[in-house]
């Protein structure tokens, strides 16, 4: 659930905050209402579920309206979420690498000062005891966010944020990510899989037809859905950012810069990636700018499709 502007932005920093993610998954104790060996005996897969379960797991995206899959509660994301973000700043100070505003007063003062404008137009600022870290890392151009209202921004990519406008269309992007409660769907869609997988490999399945399954899943499945939310994070980020008073505009002029910075080097097909194309980021937040606009005109009109 990261920016990462282009393909080795985050790096290793990326797989890091997944890594804490699923770490906490497994280990938290309200994991999984779902019994894997109840689907396996049924020997039905996923249809083994109860029909009122599955209606249960189905949610509805804040501003987009889109139907997503998510088997776990609300609450449990975010003692999941608040948990990795525990790791990860342990990690970090490890490292030596936690900026605090003992360190950088200006930077944190930034930071929080748009932070605080983006949250108050997502309607969750009393939802979550929001938290974020400043992670002094300036060759990683990008930020991340985890459920329960965590946020991590790295210092590289504070030069390429420029000013308000620019930082806002970043925290934007990972507000959205927790409104869309896309570490609750990321984790229901591996659990998912993982049980098809489970139920596959029982019906007797080759190792070379078990792999193939894994690298279709992989392309097929999980890295659209990823790029999907992505884009579904800059959708909501776009109306945030013009919600709370920054020109929704200067987010294509930050996708702009971003392209410049990164360059498109290294960078393979855009179904290859986890995250959309530069330039088809652009073109979608070009699309979606008359909506906007609409919300930095006037910042008392409701954002769609909220509960």
């Amino acid at each position: 659930m990261c920016w990462c502007c282009a393909s080795g932005a985050g790096g290793s920093d990326n797989r890091e905050v997944d890594a804490a993610i699923e770490a906490a998954a497994r280990e938290h104790p309200g994991r999984w209402r779902v019994s894997r060996r109840s689907l396996l005996r049924a020997g039905l897969g996923l249809l083994a579920w109860p029909a009122a379960q599955v209606l249960q797991a189905c949610a509805t995206v804040p501003v987009t309206g889109r139907s997503q899959l998510r088997l776990i509660s609300e609450a449990d994301e975010a003692q999941i979420g608040v948990q990795a973000f525990q790791q990860l700043r342990q990690q970090e100070m490890k490292r030596g690498r936690l900026l605090t505003e003992r360190d950088d007063p200006a930077a944190h003062a930034w930071i929080k000062r748009v932070t605080e404008r983006v949250i108050w137009a997502s309607g969750l600022g009393t939802k979550y005891r929001w938290d974020y870290m400043v992670i002094n890392a300036p060759k990683t151009v990008n930020a991340a966010a985890i459920a329960g209202g965590r946020i991590l921004v790295y210092t590289g990519i504070l030069p390429v944020a420029r000013d308000d406008t620019g930082l806002a269309a970043i925290i934007g992007h990972e507000v959205g990510h927790v409104m869309a409660h896309h570490t609750a769907e990321r984790i229901s869609q591996y659990e998912a899989l993982n049980i098809a997988g489970a139920i596959v490999g029982a019906a007797g399945v080759s190792n070379t037809w078990m792999a193939l399954l894994g690298l279709g899943t992989e392309v097929g499945i999980l890295l659209p859905y990823s790029r999907a939310n992505e884009s579904e994070a800059d959708h909501i980020g776009l109306l945030l950012m013009a919600k709370a008073g920054y020109d929704p505009r200067e987010s294509v002029a930050l996708w702009q810069r971003m392209r410049q910075t990164s360059g498109e080097s290294g960078r393979g097909p855009e179904f290859l990636s986890t995250h959309p194309d530069p330039e088809t980021r652009i073109a979608d937040l070009q699309a979606w700018m008359p909506q906007a606009w609409q919300y930095f005109q006037n910042n008392s009109l409701p954002l769609p499709n909220v509960q």
